[in-house]
């Protein structure tokens, strides 16, 4: 964790810095929003992804790493890009394209950066997961998907922008979402939540995106500016349930998930907002597949950790557990 080694500028200078260097970011890389508007609904899909892998050496490597852990080891070892696109199909393909591309833009170098990263792929997952079963909504599940992924982009743009600020924050003992923006608010002047919403608008992403990110950590939406934003209304609720869900999972690791449906119960009706379909049993299952997939996903892209069952680093160790997010 970086260390705050000097005096701070006042909230209101610090706020007017990150906003103005927000403005000043980079453009995302074309295929990432290229990636971002794939739907598997189009008879296309599956030879976009294809082409896209092709050109793109590096995911190729990370695709068949995937497909040969998928397939059990050398004995079912893939030979091609196509058949390893057979084995584990185009969306998970485009997911882990995804999040290598997100992961060149924000790297994690620091075990902190690691952990928000699983935090994120965890969420990423069990937003896919769990977006068919929310009841009375239509949402998108590869569009959850991707929201999950990037909920938390602000909190990397808060480190890369203003690191000091960054390490202030993170030293300042909150303990839950409300404690961290207002201690972010405090210290920054602005939060990365508001951060996020205006990097990912100005990226181009989609508005429902953005509006998921700012939104993520208010107790209840905000007033609709338009259609749009009465629209993310069930996904804002599905992310913070969501985010709850992983913050367990990442700090006790997937054996959280083997307890009783029963005791799942009584805490889904005390933490989560939304109703679900299905019993416990059935919420717990799917959870369970989502955290494997987040494992092979996070394994592909050389982010193992002890806790999900591969050795974190060259070392053996794990970075810190994730608690706070």
């Amino acid at each position: 964790m970086p260390q705050p080694s000097a005096p701070m500028p006042a909230p209101g200078d610090m706020a007017s810095r990150l906003h103005a260097d927000v403005v000043n970011l980079p453009m995302l890389p074309s295929v990432l929003l290229r990636l971002s508007t794939l739907s598997p609904d189009d008879a296309s899909y599956f030879d976009d992804v294809r082409s896209l892998v092709h050109a793109d050496p590096g995911i190729a490597i990370k695709l068949l790493r995937m497909a040969n852990s998928a397939g059990g080891g050398a004995m079912n070892s893939t030979p091609s890009i196509d058949m390893a696109l057979i084995r584990i199909g185009a969306r998970r393909a485009v997911e882990l394209m995804l999040a290598d591309k997100a992961l060149q833009i924000f790297p994690a170098n620091e075990p902190w950066q690691r952990d928000l990263w699983l935090h994120s792929i965890l969420v990423a997952n069990y937003m896919r997961r769990m977006a068919p079963m929310v009841i009375d909504a239509q949402i998108d599940a590869e569009q959850a998907y991707l929201a999950g992924l990037l909920h938390d982009v602000g909190r990397f743009l808060m480190f890369s922008l203003l690191p000091e600020a960054f390490a202030s924050v993170e030293q300042a003992g909150w303990d839950a979402p409300q404690g961290l923006i207002q201690t972010e608010l405090e210290i920054c002047g602005c939060t990365h939540t508001q951060l996020a919403y205006e990097a990912m608008t100005r990226w181009g992403l989609a508005k429902v995106l953005a509006l998921a990110a700012r939104d993520h950590h208010r107790d209840e939406p905000g007033h609709a500016e338009s259609a749009t934003d009465a629209q993310v209304g069930p996904l804002v609720t599905l992310l913070r349930d969501v985010d709850w869900l992983a913050i367990c999972v990442a700090r006790d690791g997937p054996a959280w998930l083997e307890q009783s449906p029963e005791a799942f119960d009584a805490l889904v009706a005390r933490k989560m907002r939304s109703r679900y379909r299905g019993d416990a049993a059935h919420r717990l299952a799917r959870l369970r597949s989502a955290t494997l997939e987040a494992a092979s996903l996070l394994r592909a892209m050389g982010l193992e950790d002890a806790r999900f069952g591969v050795p974190a680093d060259d070392t053996g160790a794990a970075p810190p557990a994730a608690t706070r997010h």
